[in-house]
C-alpha cells in the first residue's frame, strides 16, 4: 500500500485525482488529518472533526470493469467498510447505494468519482469518510461514530491502514475473478447487508411518500422496490429517498 498522509488538504479526492493524472501507482491512498473542503454525494459538505475520523481516498485504474458493471466497485467498497465495522463490533448495514449505517444513523459516506474511456472505466477515486472518535456533530442530524456506538477510542492511523487494506484486498479479488459466478457472490453479500432489507418501510419520490420493501438491486445499481400490492418500481440514484 502506498500511503500518503497529509496534515491538511482541501479534499482527499481532489488530491487523488491530481495524482492519477500524474500516473501514481494503483492503490495509492491519500489521507488527511483535516479536510477543508471535504464533500459527499452531490457536493454536500462532509463534516469531520480534525484528527478524530478517517478521511481518505484510494486511486485506482479499474480498466478490467466495463461501464455497465461499474456499480460493482461501489459494492465491494461498501462491503469492505461494512465488514471492517462489523469485525470491530459495530453493527453496520449498507444504505443503498453506498452509505454505511449503524442502526438508523450514518457512520460512513462514500464518494466514487470515475473517468470513462470507451466502454471501460479508466480511472477511479474512491473517497471514504468514517466517523471514528467524534462525539458531537454540528450539521449532520443523523450521524454517529464508532466511539458513540461502543464507547471505544481508536488509533485513527492504525484503523486507516486496516480499512484501506481491506478495501484493496476486495478490489484485487474482484480484478482476479470478474466472472458471472464471482459477481453473483458479490450481489448476494451486498443484498444480505442492505439497510431495511426486510419488511415494509416508508420512501419518498416526487414529494409523495409510499410504503415498500426492497426487492432487488439491479446490476447497474438501480433500486427495485415492491409495493404492498405486489407491483415493482425501479429507481436510479437520487430518484427515491429513504424516510426516517
Amino acid at each position: 500500500m502506498n500511503l500518503l498522509f497529509f496534515d491538511q488538504l482541501g479534499s482527499t479526492n481532489d488530491k487523488a485525482l491530481e495524482l492519477l493524472g500524474q500516473g501514481c501507482p494503483e492503490g495509492t491512498v491519500v489521507a488527511a488529518r483535516r479536510q477543508t473542503s471535504g464533500r459527499g454525494q452531490q457536493n454536500v459538505r462532509w463534516e469531520s472533526a480534525p484528527g478524530l475520523n478517517l478521511t481518505f481516498s484510494i486511486a485506482l485504474y479499474p480498466s478490467f470493469l466495463p461501464v455497465e458493471r461499474m456499480f460493482y466497485l461501489s459494492k465491494i467498497v461498501s462491503l469492505g467498510i461494512a465488514g471492517y465495522l462489523r469485525r470491530a463490533g459495530v453493527s453496520a448495514a449498507i444504505k443503498w447505494p453506498n452509505d454505511i449505517y449503524a442502526g438508523d444513523e450514518k457512520i460512513c459516506g462514500i464518494l466514487i468519482e470515475q473517468s470513462i474511456c470507451g466502454d471501460r472505466i479508466a480511472q477511479s477515486v474512491v473517497g471514504v469518510g468514517v466517523n471514528v472518535n467524534q462525539r458531537q456533530f454540528a450539521c449532520a442530524a443523523n450521524a454517529t461514530s464508532m466511539l458513540l456506538c461502543d464507547g471505544k477510542t481508536r488509533d485513527v492511523r492504525r484503523e486507516l491502514e486496516v480499512l484501506a487494506g481491506d478495501i484493496l484486498e476486495r478490489y484485487e479479488a474482484l480484478r482476479k475473478a470478474v466472472s458471472e459466478q464471482a459477481l453473483a457472490a458479490v450481489d448476494r453479500r451486498y443484498a444480505a447487508l442492505l439497510y431495511r432489507r426486510c419488511g415494509l418501510f416508508p420512501y419518498r419520490c416526487g414529494g409523495k411518500t409510499f410504503m415498500a420493501s426492497i426487492a432487488a438491486v439491479q446490476p447497474g445499481g438501480e433500486l427495485v422496490l415492491q409495493l404492498p400490492d405486489g407491483t415493482q418500481r425501479s429507481f436510479g440514484f437520487k430518484e427515491v429517498e429513504f424516510v426516517r
